[in-house]
């Protein structure tokens, strides 16, 4: 009877991580923005706003289309996407995301001529 509650425990765990594996990762956009802003050593509202833009562009052109991606591909965009910022960029992620499909639709093949 153990064994089977333990199974189910697990068996409702790893659903659940599938589950959130399946959803549009969180970033803490206004943190990466302000660390954005600050390059060049003072803080820039111009260069502040325009992350914000790009941010939210970026995340209103995944959002549909997250879920139909592959899982391969969402872990290895949000492990790109996260290089270099404790909060992550969805913009990254976007691009990222862009490149692995157009990439994926133009395969190469090697041609022993």
């Amino acid at each position: 009877m153990k064994r089977l509650a333990l199974g189910g425990l697990l068996l409702a765990s790893l659903a659940a991580g599938t589950a959130h594996a399946d959803k549009l990762p969180r970033y803490d956009v206004e943190a990466y923005c302000n660390q954005v802003a600050q390059v060049g050593g003072s803080f820039s509202n111009l260069t502040y706003n325009g992350c914000i833009q790009m941010e939210q562009s970026a995340y209103n052109n995944l959002k549909p289309v997250w879920t139909k991606l592959p899982a391969s591909m969402r872990q290895g965009c949000n492990d790109i996407a996260n290089v270099g910022t404790p909060s992550g960029s969805y913009s990254t992620l976007y691009g990222c995301v862009q490149m692995e499909t157009n990439a994926a639709n133009n395969r190469q093949s090697f041609n022993f001529e």
